[in-house]
């Protein structure tokens, strides 16, 4: 070989290094930019996920204080008719009480 061929090899080798030094720096390049934008992703998906739960926490509680209200309510409504059925037998109990006293103190 002569010196002139092996410096076109030398040439073609460090022009092939220089090559495969710039494809793993642009590689490198790349696998920075994907990885940054799954971080973001993530981060994105991760914000959208406490939203959704936030929002549907708060439903669950609105839904859960409707519900307390409307058994509030029906327990209102029975405790009502209990007191007026409670009411009328003690009505009841204590006018035959009475009818009773009077017809003893009557002699009936």
């Amino acid at each position: 070989m002569t010196i002139e061929t092996v410096k076109e090899i030398k040439d073609a080798e460090m022009k092939a290094e220089k090559i495969v030094n710039e494809g793993k720096a642009e590689a490198d390049r790349i696998v920075r930019k994907a990885q940054e934008d799954v971080k973001q992703l993530v981060e994105k998906t991760e914000v959208e996920t406490k939203k959704e739960a936030e929002t549907l926490k708060k439903k669950i509680l609105q839904q859960t204080d409707e519900e307390i209200k409307k058994i509030r309510s029906e327990t209102q409504n029975e405790l009502e008719r209990i007191a007026k059925i409670t009411q009328g037998r003690i009505e009841g109990a204590a006018n035959l009480i009475i009818s009773r006293i009077v017809r003893k103190d009557a002699n009936i």
